[in-house]
């Protein structure tokens, strides 16, 4: 039977990032997340199959660059198959042996991934031969058509791209419909490169990961690569490769060798995505969620951005435990795996009006400023005509601070971690109005997050929590009290 398959090139390695890769393949070097215990098979083909150890191949690979007449020579050749039937093994390391001139055929089996591969290996120098193989493009061509043939796997034929492949043919109205489905595929890559390219040209730089939530993530690289700046360049056959197994998101983060150009605010809510600065790119990224990019103005540094996004995302009502800003974000395109039925990641909206972020930050200082000051002159008004209530709110203050911060932590919302302190407060049986005031002082970012109606706010949440807490603590609470007023300050 036909597999569906399209497995890697060939590939030469050279000086630079050949040990790198030869050390992911004999998983000297893996992600312990992804793959807890290694499970590989190494043999050798050299007119007959043997086992084999690590320690041959890297002694093949010093013997290679020692002997280099140039210092970015290629050290070896490598050419993985996915999915096929092991029988097959020896049938194409008899085929490369022959191929490349009778070098001997390293082989290495990978039984610890979701799908079974094999890395063939042929280094271009040993005792036996002085000069690497000659071959030429078109031999690498017909290597992959050839061993396609040995496996039954289906490969795609040269310069066909989407549309054709070689391979068991069978049912001609099943062909026409494939090539419709692949021309709908090509047109939808395309689709997904122009919303990347989007994102690079916000961010500068990206850096690509997979995340599986049972297995963990790991970093894509394209050819030792692993920063990007153009869509050209990122690992997109790994990538496709990724998307058709289960539980695998793509996602992205910026580059950490550059200044940071955007930031992000996670779980923004819907209402507020008018709101944002000019030059927000929004991605949807499920039914009700959105993910908000934000452009600086100039490029900071991770520190200053952290602030900033701090910031943004306490004034837009995001996910404020979301604000570091290496956060992993979802990349537009690609699918959701979070939910059972299929979701995809998409731009849903693009802010082109409105204030600038500069604009938006200098706002956020100045509320921030006016409230210091309102907070100064409700403690001379206090201390003034209610002396206790100033009292038992410092006392507040002194004792459940910290409180606020384990609510904080428990709910991850600032409004659920305000009202869970205030019912905390009343069950120690403090007035009413003290909680208020001792609110706004303990409340993280409260001038922010609820300006324009911070006074309305404090009252309806303590007022709620006394509903709450009389039926709670029945003894222990006192009388509703005074609320917070200040007309007359």
């Amino acid at each position: 039977m036909a597999h569906e398959v399209q497995f890697v090139r060939g590939t030469f390695y050279k000086a630079g990032g050949g040990m790198t890769h030869l050390k992911h393949a004999l998983r000297d070097k893996f992600d312990s997340q992804r793959i807890p215990e290694p499970d590989i098979r190494i043999s050798k083909y050299d007119g007959s199959l043997a086992e084999t150890t690590k320690a041959e191949f890297y002694d093949f690979y010093n013997y290679n660059l020692k002997h280099r007449q140039r210092k970015n020579v290629n050290v070896y050749f490598e050419y993985m198959v996915s999915d096929y039937d092991p029988e097959k093994t020896l049938d194409i390391a008899r085929y490369l042996h022959e191929k490349f001139e009778g070098r001997p055929v390293f082989i290495v089996e990978h039984m610890d991934e979701g799908h079974y591969h094999t890395h063939f290996l042929i280094f271009s120098k040993d005792q036996e031969h002085a000069k690497s193989p000659n071959l030429k493009k078109a031999d690498l061509h017909e290597l992959r058509w050839t061993v396609g043939r040995i496996t039954n796997q289906k490969v795609k034929k040269r310069g066909t791209g989407l549309q054709e492949h070689v391979g068991p043919r069978g049912n001609l109205e099943f062909e026409k419909q494939l090539l419709a489905q692949q021309r709908e595929r090509a047109q939808s890559v395309q689709e997904i490169r122009e919303q990347i390219q989007q994102i690079l040209y916000l961010y500068g730089s990206i850096e690509l990961y997979s995340l599986n939530y049972r297995k963990g993530k790991f970093q894509l690289y394209s050819y030792g690569k692993r920063a990007f700046s153009d869509v050209d360049d990122l690992p997109w056959k790994k990538i496709q490769e990724l998307q058709q197994k289960e539980g695998e998101n793509i996602l992205f983060a910026p580059a950490k060798e550059n200044k940071i150009r955007a930031v992000f605010v996670d779980d923004i809510p819907i209402e507020k995505i008018s709101e944002l600065p000019k030059g927000a790119v929004v991605v949807q990224t499920s039914a009700q969620k959105f993910q908000a990019h934000i452009p600086l103005t100039n490029p900071q540094e991770p520190e200053k951005a952290a602030e900033i996004q701090k910031t943004l995302a306490v004034m837009y009502g995001g996910d404020i435990a979301s604000t570091d800003v290496y956060h992993l974000r979802r990349m537009p395109g690609f699918r959701n795996w979070k939910y059972p039925e299929p979701v995809y990641a998409g731009i849903a909206y693009v802010q082109t009006e409105g204030q600038t972020l500069d604009v938006v930050l200098a706002n956020a200082k100045q509320v921030q400023k006016q409230f210091s000051n309102w907070q100064k002159q409700l403690t001379r008004y206090l201390s003034a005509n209610t002396p206790k209530v100033q009292e038992e709110a410092q006392e507040i203050v002194r004792t459940m601070a910290g409180k606020w911060d384990t609510f904080f932590e428990e709910k991850r919302d600032p409004s659920a971690a305000d009202f869970s302190w205030c019912i905390a407060c009343f069950q120690r049986g403090y007035d009413p109005q003290a909680i208020a005031v001792a609110l706004l002082e303990v409340s993280r970012d409260l001038a922010t997050r609820k300006q324009g109606h911070i006074e309305d706010y404090v009252n309806r949440t303590v007022s709620k929590a006394y509903q709450l807490a009389k039926q709670l603590f029945r003894e222990e609470i006192q009388p509703e009290n005074q609320k917070i007023r200040t007309q007359e300050l």
